[in-house]
């Protein structure tokens, strides 16, 4: 039964409203009653009226707000119960029921007058008051009105329900958010997670969207960073976690890393919020490290749609397949971060273009705050000789400018930069050179001669012992050069060791070792204490080691590093070469050693600028080593799964992922470098709060045409082609076309078309769930199919490979749509759709390639490089 208006008007179809919220609105609340006369005495009172309506006719038109609904502080003010009309409001009154009044006995003819002037006036009045068929519009004939107005009442019914469905609908992300903050600043939730740690109260906040549909649930930033790291750490683990609680779906979080643009070379965008960072800062916290290393890549071919470009392909040469990475990262000497600020793919890089690069790097750098106080890299042939060269050319701008070059420097944009190497691969290769070659040096006056078999004497000797050895840490894997991985630095630094010296010369004073041995003991020593002293981490002198403390003005570093460098120039390294029948003793220094000597003149000239200028009291020199990017590296092939060789694509979403969450990945017990705990100078949070536009103006390339591009495709087809077409034609029905009667008549074959006997094969039990492509359809399809495989087989560009495409395509086929309605929509899908297939078919075909899973002959120079990859390298991938 409907409700009656609290004024007594009779029932209709007019809106009603309810009385206003007592606790938000009290005093509207009580006007409202007051109105109707009635009083609250009792809680009874308001439980009464809280349910009561009034109907529409008693509002005026400010007080609505639209929707049917009235504003939140309107009061009833038009035909209230026994209040008279004004004269002037009584005449309108009058002439409008007259106006009704004639109409409905036009309609009915029923109507009497039997009432003197003053009674038609009060009852046009009272009338006027409570019958809401009276309203401001004269109501027209019903007889003529039903057959109008019953429609637009349903639709807008219909539009009602919309609007309230659409309403709904419409709650904002920031009011769920602001719900879910407001539960978590109550008192019981602040008790449960106080003890909590970040990570576990975000959490927490994740299952209270249990209750709700996953389509439903929305995530904030922090929370989808926290499921990225669990994610990428294990994607089958994750999996399992998402079966028992609430976390964001695997493509929730591909979608975030696709938010953060960023490419191989200089991104501006991560230097300006780099310079943000740093400015304020004091000039002693700017204090930093560049260090840069490669890493190894898998070569591999993607097609990335979104970007229209191919990835897989070196920075420095656009032509060869990438299968390094080389990155730069800055560390902080005095503060505590760590930062890579950019990456380049590269193939064969010579020193001539990693020296432009390392200028580049250091302009921007310098542009963004940091003080570059030196640079670190291992002494591969291509770091060294681009060192050799900016030294050079700083050599050269000094005499130049008539000054002092006192030692080995790199002069760039007026600042001084000290070059160094990092000191565990020194040790590592002098070590590696031993193994097969014996070892000359001169300690007090007196030549000493050291092999290799020395070390294997003592391992033997401990070994004889039982169980309980002197060097419980050797094993074969240090001293079997058959078992010695030469990329361990651990192997390395275990045999010089102070642990070594001492338990040879004890060795040797019991008889149970040959006294030649003795001559290790000091070079062991020499490498030990020289490890510490350019490799501390503690502020503290740990177990009496005094040189793994820090530097120091006075400390003993420095007499340390004088005598080292008397000693290490004094060494050579003697090989057997033979001739035929003659044996000759070759002496030749190492590259090792000389870097060796370079580094320690480079520590000397560091704590001289770092003291003297910037009033530094402590140096910790582990802070200069290259540690900080093989952790990262470390990071990188264990993020998702083990992988020790990424590919581009691979490398560049784990480099994403831990710039996102801090470097949240464990450090592998089988690391070839410490852990460090430095943290992000700049993460890359920027990406998902901010808008940050890319530069969308990509150089056009000219299309280079072959003669042949328009001859038709003279691959053998045996039906392949119009399976492909008619998979491409499924999508096309389902998805544009759908119930068009002259589409599917223009595009399906009648059955005219021969070429279409494999698809009939392929049916299961003649069910014809599979598309049959028209003649004219499959002509398209072979057009489309031999620009897209001319174009990519000769110099094919990397960036718009789609757009290229269609742009050729357009101007050479005439497509078969010819329905007015579907024509735009239907030739943009098939076209994108059939150019992206036999896009990732081509890249898929060159990753087989260079895996060395098919093999290619033929004039496609892209397929016949990663050919010629795949011979050159396959042997070494044999070893690995």
């Amino acid at each position: 039964m409907p409700r009656r208006c609290a004024f007594g008007c009779k029932p209709s179809d007019v809106p009603m409203h309810r009385f206003p919220n007592l606790i938000k609105f009290p005093e509207i609340f009580q006007s409202w009653v007051s109105l109707v006369g009635g009083k609250l005495e009792s809680t009874s009172d308001y439980e009464y009226y809280k349910d009561k309506r009034i109907c529409d006719i008693h509002f005026t038109d400010k007080d609505r707000a639209g929707n049917n609904r009235i504003c939140k502080e309107s009061i009833p003010s038009l035909h209230i119960p026994g209040q008279l009309p004004d004269p002037k409001v009584l005449e309108q009154t009058s002439t409008s029921v007259q106006q009704t009044q004639s109409i409905q006995l036009n309609a009915t003819e029923q109507l009497e007058d039997a009432c003197t002037l003053h009674d038609k006036e009060i009852s046009k009045h009272i009338l006027f008051e409570h019958n809401y068929c009276i309203t401001n519009n004269p109501r027209r004939f019903k007889g003529k009105a039903s057959y109008n107005i019953v429609p637009l009442n349903a639709k807008i019914r219909q539009l009602r329900s919309t609007i309230s469905r659409l309403r709904k609908k419409g709650q904002s992300f920031q009011t769920r958010l602001r719900n879910a903050e407001m539960l978590s600043k109550t008192v019981s939730f602040q008790n449960v997670t106080r003890n909590m740690t970040k990570s576990a109260q975000l959490f927490v906040q994740m299952q209270m969207q249990t209750l709700k549909k996953p389509k439903g649930r929305r995530f904030s930033n922090e929370e989808k960073v926290l499921s990225l790291s669990l994610y990428k750490k294990s994607p089958k683990c994750y999996a399992l976690l998402n079966k028992y609680f609430t976390l964001p779906s695997a493509k929730t979080m591909k979608r975030l890393l696709y938010k953060i643009k960023i490419s191989p070379g200089i991104n501006t965008v991560i230097f300006q919020k780099i310079r943000k960072t740093m400015s304020g800062k004091p000039l002693s916290d700017r204090l930093c490290s560049l260090m840069f290393d490669e890493m190894s890549l898998t070569p591999h071919l993607q097609y990335d749609s979104h970007n229209d470009l191919l990835e897989g392909f070196a920075t420095n040469n656009g032509k060869l397949f990438a299968n390094h990475v080389l990155v730069f990262m800055v560390k902080g000497v005095k503060e505590n971060y760590k930062q890579p600020i950019a990456y380049y793919f590269t193939n064969s890089l010579n020193k001539i273009q990693l020296k432009n690069i390392i200028k580049s790097i250091v302009k921007h750098a310098q542009e963004a705050g940091l003080v570059i106080l030196n640079t670190v890299c291992d002494q591969s042939t291509v770091n060294v000789g681009a060192i050799t060269e900016l030294i050079k050319e700083s050599r050269a701008l000094f005499i130049k400018d008539n000054k002092e070059w006192r030692h080995d420097l790199i002069y760039l944009n007026g600042k001084s930069i000290i070059p160094i190497y990092d000191v565990p691969h020194l040790i590592k290769g002098i070590r590696n050179n031993l193994l097969n070659k014996d070892m000359l040096y001169s300690i007090e006056n007196e030549e000493k001669l050291v092999k290799w078999e020395y070390f294997q004497k003592v391992y033997e000797a401990d070994k004889s012992l039982g169980e309980l050895r002197l060097l419980n840490k050797l094993t074969e894997e240090h001293i079997n050069p058959e078992k010695i991985n030469k990329m361990k630095v651990k192997t390395a630094t275990q045999i010089f060791s102070h642990t070594v010296a001492v338990a040879t010369e004890h060795l040797t004073a019991r008889s149970l070792l040959q006294l030649e041995c003795k001559n290790l003991i000091k070079i062991t020593l020499l490498f030990d204490k020289l490890f510490d002293t350019l490799n501390g981490n503690t502020l503290h002198i740990p177990n009496g080691k005094i040189y793994k403390g820090p530097v120091k003005k006075y400390s003993p570093h420095h007499k340390m590093w004088q005598d080292a460098k008397i000693i290490l120039k004094t060494i050579k390294f003697r090989i057997l070469k033979k001739n035929g029948d003659k044996i000759r003793l070759i002496e030749t220094s190492i590259p090792s050693v000389q870097n060796l000597i370079k580094t320690i003149e480079g520590m000397e000239a560091i704590w001289k600028n770092v003291n003297e200028r910037y009033g530094f009291d402590a140096l910790l020199t582990r802070n200069l080593n290259q540690d900080p990017i093989e952790n990262f590296f470390g990071n990188i092939r264990s993020y998702g799964v083990r992988n020790i060789m990424p590919s581009t694509v691979g490398f560049v979403g784990a480099y994403k992922a831990l710039l996102l969450n801090n470097y949240n990945s464990p450090h592998s017990s089988k690391a070839n470098c410490e852990e460090d705990g430095n943290r992000c100078l700049q993460s890359l949070h920027f990406f998902l709060t901010e808008e940050n536009k890319q530069d969308s103006n990509v150089p056009k390339e000219e299309i280079r045409i072959s003669d042949n591009i328009f001859d038709q495709h003279k691959q053998i087809d045996a039906g392949q082609r119009n399976y492909v077409c008619g998979w491409v034609l499924k999508k096309c029905l389902e998805n544009i076309v759908k119930s068009c009667k002259d589409c599917r008549q223009n595009l399906l074959d009648s059955g005219t078309n021969v070429n279409n006997e494999f698809i009939k094969r392929k049916e299961y039990g003649n069910k014809k769930w599979l598309c049959y492509p028209s003649q004219e359809l499959e002509d398209c399809f072979s057009e489309l199919q031999n620009i897209t495989v001319k174009y990519l087989e000769k110099n094919c560009p990397r960036k718009n490979v789609k757009e290229n495409i269609l742009n050729l395509a357009e101007c050479i086929i005439e497509y078969p749509f010819d329905c007015q309605i579907h024509k735009e929509k239907l030739k943009k899908y098939f076209v994108h759709q059939v150019v992206n297939i036999l896009i990732y078919s081509w890249c898929r075909a060159i990753n087989r390639i260079l895996s060395g899973k098919i093999s290619y002959v033929g004039d496609d120079e892209t397929k016949t490089a990663a050919q010629l990859y795949y011979n050159k390298y396959k042997l070494w991938k044999n070893k690995k």
